[in-house]
């Protein structure tokens, strides 16, 4: 369940009228800009989980009557209990999701390495070498709720462990770092399992590499089409027409000019052009008519 920032707004600015303040009064006994508050009430963005136990003082208030509900989680880490709370109390991802919009990132970091198993002696977050899938638990809980949360190499150990076991990555991929997608991608390939789900997420040159390995070998790379580079599409356009092969599936990622070239080419040859007629220019499409109108 997120969290409704309507509400919260709505019950700050009802307890800030019953005091008789205004939003910049309340601003300068919260230390903030008034147009911080000014957000808070109209429900644009919540206040830092800092600010809470402030709020509730100041207004007299719990703090789970400022956010609506019981979190707490919220409530521990804003009293600074964060590690007693996750010490006494087993952790659950949901409740963490619940939880992060309104925790800052070294919270975040405390909650993700304990989902995920990474303990720590100092209590701090560990380095990018703790976060290797061989140091990942083999069973961890669906983290998929928490990765716009984690920081990028988190997300990298847990879609390369998903890998590993031939789980799904694709929900991974969007907060994962760009090498990894393609490092995942190209041992994927390899396998011939089918990548177009990881291409909005990977470079051009690597979906380029992808698709002129796939052509080479005879498989099929239409689908990766949106997501190649405008060179590579005209190059194995002209290759496919020159094999004499319909180039109907990916005219609609050519440009007119390409097209038209490829039509003029097919046309001297006396091939048919039918399969691209529906995307070449109308100036073409007038010359041709102008040909076939003088030969009659």
């Amino acid at each position: 369940m997120n969290f409704d920032m309507h509400y919260i707004g709505q019950t700050i600015s009802r307890l800030r009228r019953e005091r008789n303040m205004t939003q910049m009064q309340l601003a300068d006994e919260m230390n903030v800009s008034f147009q911080a508050v000014s957000n808070w009430e109209r429900g644009q963005s919540m206040p830092d989980i800092a600010k809470l136990p402030a709020l509730s003082e100041f207004f007299g208030v719990t703090i789970d009557e400022l956010l609506g509900r019981e979190i707490p989680l919220v409530k521990m880490a804003a009293k600074g209990k964060l590690e007693e709370y996750m010490a006494q109390t087993p952790l659950t991802v949901e409740e963490a999701a619940e939880a992060a919009p309104l925790l800052q990132p070294d919270q975040m970091e405390h909650i993700t390495d304990r989902l995920m198993g990474l303990q720590h002696a100092d209590g701090m977050p560990g380095d990018a070498e703790s976060f290797l899938p061989e140091k990942l638990p083999e069973n961890l809980p669906d983290m998929t709720a928490l990765l716009p949360f984690m920081r990028t190499e988190k997300v990298d150990a847990l879609i390369r462990q998903r890998a590993k076991y031939g789980q799904s990555i694709t929900a991974f991929a969007p907060f994962a770092s760009t090498a990894m997608v393609e490092s995942i991608a190209r041992d994927m390939e390899a396998q011939g399992l089918p990548t177009v789900s990881l291409a909005p997420f990977m470079s051009t040159r690597a979906v380029d590499d992808i698709a002129k390995a796939r052509m080479e070998a005879g498989r099929g790379f239409i689908e990766l089409a949106p997501f190649m580079s405008a060179p590579l599409l005209e190059q194995l356009a002209r290759e496919l027409t020159d094999r004499g092969e319909g180039i109907a599936s990916l005219a609609p990622f050519l440009n007119t000019q390409t097209l038209d070239d490829i039509a003029l080419t097919r046309l001297r040859s006396g091939q048919s052009i039918n399969d691209i007629l529906p995307f070449i220019s109308n100036r073409l499409i007038e010359r041709l008519f102008e040909a076939a109108a003088k030969q009659k």
